[in-house]
């Protein structure tokens, strides 16, 4: 979304829209005469004034700061082609975290998000070994799974993934997005309902999942516990090196 000072009004996408299929819109004022143009309507000039107060109020510095731009989000990042968005919550029972690449004209609240990522990314995240790590490093939500990208993302030890195997993990991706349009008329919780998911589906995330364990390794993995013990290995290797660099 390029700046031209004219009021924007994309979709907006956060876990619970994303998973549950429920659509929202919301104002990106990117500028002072963006906000200038709206304000002009006694209703958005009203709820304005209601977040400058809110944010006047807090006892967070940070948001307290915030309040000298009440018509702007807290994040203003924008994508130049695609964002990645990973739902910050989620229940345990699913065996993927719903996630999804979004148009560059969608605006994501309370979720996570990856601006402009390569495509084979969403191959990672989205696969069996990064949801072992996630179950094991994840904070809790009563007991759903919460993911953030200081404990869950950033910690995974990626592993070394070569241009070809790049291309190979982009072509899993396509087979994993075309078997989800393939049912548009179920949400993200229907297609990831353990009980539920199609077959299609569910086979084209199982070929994803050996394709990124094949960039770890040749050895098939046995079990979610060896995925783990490996990980974790390849973890305190990753902070050692960081230790010798610092």
């Amino acid at each position: 979304m390029a700046s031209t000072g004219i009021p924007k009004e994309p979709k907006l996408y956060g876990s619970s829209e994303f998973i549950k299929g429920n659509v929202r819109w919301c104002l990106w004022l990117d500028t002072d005469n963006a906000r200038n143009t709206v304000e002009s309507i006694p209703d958005i000039k009203r709820r304005i004034g209601n977040v400058k107060k809110f944010r006047e109020q807090s006892k967070d510095s940070g948001t307290k700061k915030l309040a000298e731009k009440p018509h702007q989000f807290r994040e203003m990042r924008e994508a130049v082609r695609e964002l990645l968005l990973i739902s910050r919550v989620s229940s345990e029972r699913r065996a993927y975290i719903p996630m999804g690449i979004l148009d560059k004209q969608c605006v994501v609240a309370d979720a996570q998000v990856i601006y402009d990522p390569p495509t084979w990314i969403f191959s990672v995240v989205s696969s069996r070994m990064h949801m072992t790590w996630v179950r094991a490093v994840a904070g809790r939500l009563e007991t759903r799974i919460r993911y953030s990208s200081s404990l869950c993302y950033n910690t995974f030890p990626f592993p070394d993934i070569s241009a070809k195997q790049k291309e190979k993990l982009e072509e899993h991706v396509f087979a994993v997005l075309d078997e989800r349009e393939k049912h548009p008329e179920k949400t993200m919780a229907q297609l990831y309902d353990p009980d539920k998911m199609p077959a299609g589906l569910r086979q084209a995330h199982h070929d994803m999942d050996i394709a990124i364990e094949q960039c770890y390794r040749a050895k098939p993995f046995s079990s979610d516990e060896e995925r783990l013990e490996y990980l974790f290995t390849l973890y305190e290797a990753m902070i050692a090196a960081e230790k010798k660099r610092g």
